[in-house]
């Protein structure tokens, strides 16, 4: 590398007063330029002879100062010093230091917020790009314990992907780091410590979900099993009683209610209230609880009946997230009646408001039947609407596109090995007749997996089987997926933005309907028509 005439190109910017178009070294990432008086900071992008774009930092600064960060290469001028580094984590908290906005905030003061979890590690580029602009706070280092656990990351991995992208992207608008779907303390204290602004609770274990396939008399049974003071205070607090939520909507309690409510979800309620003191008000932290990784629906009077009770110990969350009616399946639409949903998510926002937080949509990709839904109902609060893993898929359509035949390989291994995964996830894909079978599968339809329900269940929920399989001691598939979505990162970042600007258009009220989200953004099959240099002009404009 030239320092020679990257300091010639420093000294431009300098000059430029913020107008970076007529730049000669396209290799600079203007949208990464950080101009502070006299000191200058970007990424430079240099593709190499295999065709993937390498990324590095370069810092022009005092020569005071400049020894914060790790160099790989410098050039002293005169009281500055001009640093070409690494994109790694000594760098990452020395620029953080000169520009806060690198580090995640709260959601409080946000009205609309998106999770936008990022398995791969290299999807946030092109989902800062979409969301800029917007009006909505993304939420970028979302991985659960179990994402993690099965791609071989650790959250550190996912926070500093995140971290460099909203750098890479100058988006100062503010960012979330979830600590996703933590069941323990120690799994919250680990991220806390990396520095997530938010926790989810998952309650899971403190659920008893038993006790909704309890008849009634059993129920009662068990409800009287209670210590008296406790029976006497659910039932003098709830039973029969109806709490008006204003606009005429209200939740009445059966004595069903109560004992339902109780026995299932107070165990859970101690536990988030043991969290919360324990770690949301030391750190300061935004607060999720998850009620929704259970296979029985959350009901109005359930809903109720939790946020109460934490009221009642001065908690109110930032957003809450209960089971809703219908199916949430992981990669594929809304399962279910969009209009008993309506019905239902009318009352369960009711009650958000009522207790001062938001809903929290979980499996929130792809659920295009009800997003407008989701948006309108929602729109004097505001929503959190949380995906991830279908940016998975996307990467696997340019697989698909660039590599067909390795395509089928996954998908056949895929497919032959789904038990591997069923423990993990719920999901109606089975390959007992409903998926498509590899043998029909040929370099003409491949491309229907990635459209196909089921196909997308199966090929969604083995990410961790594909990416970690061996064969004496080399990966099977992982090396070869990589080089492939690294050399066409444009076409990539190109599917994740058609993907997740159907989901916003629809919860913003741009559009209405599914179809009409599908048909504004360019068909996906023609994506690939155009070359990669194409595309790369076309996302950095």
């Amino acid at each position: 590398m030239d320092l020679t005439n990257l300091l010639s190109d420093v000294k431009k910017i300098l000059a430029a007063d913020g107008n970076y178009e007529n730049l000669s070294n396209k290799e600079i990432y203007t949208p990464s330029i950080q101009v502070d008086r006299r000191n200058v900071y970007f990424i430079l992008h240099q593709t190499n002879a295999d065709g993937i774009v390498e990324k590095s930092l370069v810092v022009y600064e005092n020569r005071l100062t400049s020894g914060d960060f790790e160099a790989v290469d410098s050039l002293d001028d005169v009281d500055s010093t001009l640093i070409v580094g690494e994109l790694n984590e000594h760098n990452n908290d020395a620029l953080a230091k000169r520009f806060q906005w690198m580090r995640p905030t709260s959601r409080r003061n946000y009205k609309y917020t998106f999770g936008l979890g990022d398995r791969l590690g290299n999807a946030s580029n092109a989902h800062l790009r979409l969301i800029k602009g917007r009006g909505i706070m993304p939420v970028l280092a979302q991985q659960s314990i179990r994402e993690l656990v099965l791609m071989h990351r650790t959250n550190t991995d996912v926070f500093q992907s995140a971290s460099w992208a909203v750098f890479e992207e100058g988006f100062t608008y503010g960012w979330g780091a979830d600590g996703d779907h933590v069941k323990t303390p120690y799994e919250v204290d680990y991220a806390v410590k990396i520095g997530c602004s938010m926790i989810t609770l998952d309650c899971t274990e403190e659920i008893n979900n038993e006790i909704v396939t309890l008849d009634d008399a059993e129920l009662d049974k068990r409800f009287n099993q209670l210590d008296p003071d406790q029976i006497k205070y659910f039932n003098d607090t709830y039973l029969n009683k109806t709490f008006d939520l204003g606009d005429g909507r209200s939740v009445k309690f059966t004595k069903h209610d109560v004992e339902e409510s109780v026995l299932t979800f107070y165990g859970a309620i101690l536990f988030a209230a043991g969290i919360y003191e324990k770690f949301v008000v030391p750190y300061n932290l935004d607060f999720e609880i998850s009620m929704d990784e259970t296979p029985y629906q959350t009901t109005n009077p359930n809903h109720y009946f939790f946020a109460n009770e934490l009221n009642r110990r001065g908690i109110t969350p930032v957003t809450m997230a209960p089971r809703f009616y219908g199916e949430f399946q992981k990669a594929i639409d809304y399962i279910g009646d969009t209009k008993r949903f309506e019905r239902e998510y009318i009352i369960h926002e009711a009650i958000a408001e009522h207790f001062g937080y938001k809903l929290s949509i979980h499996s929130g990709s792809d659920k295009l039947s009800v997003y407008e839904i989701i948006g309108r109902v929602s729109k004097q609060h505001g929503w959190h609407v949380k995906t991830a893993g279908t940016n998975w898929l996307e990467a696997l359509r340019v697989v698909a596109h660039k590599d067909p035949d390795f395509m089928l390989e996954l998908y056949k291994f895929s497919y032959e090995n789904l038990d591997d995964v069923k423990a993990f996830y719920v999901f109606n894909a089975q390959t007992d007749g409903t998926a498509p079978k590899p043998a029909d599968m040929n370099k003409d339809n491949v491309m229907d997996l990635l459209d196909n329900d089921d196909a997308r269940q199966v090929l969604h929920t083995m990410y961790g089987s594909i990416m970690n399989l061996k064969h004496n001691y080399h990966y099977v598939y992982r090396d070869k997926l990589w080089n492939i979505i690294l050399k066409n990162q444009a076409l990539y970042d190109r599917y994740l933005n058609i993907h997740i600007a159907e989901h916003l258009d629809l919860l913003q009220g741009v559009v209405k309907t599914k179809q009409e989200a599908q048909e504004k953004h360019e068909p996906k099959t023609d994506i690939s028509k155009e070359s990669n240099q194409e595309l790369q002009a076309s996302t950095n404009k």
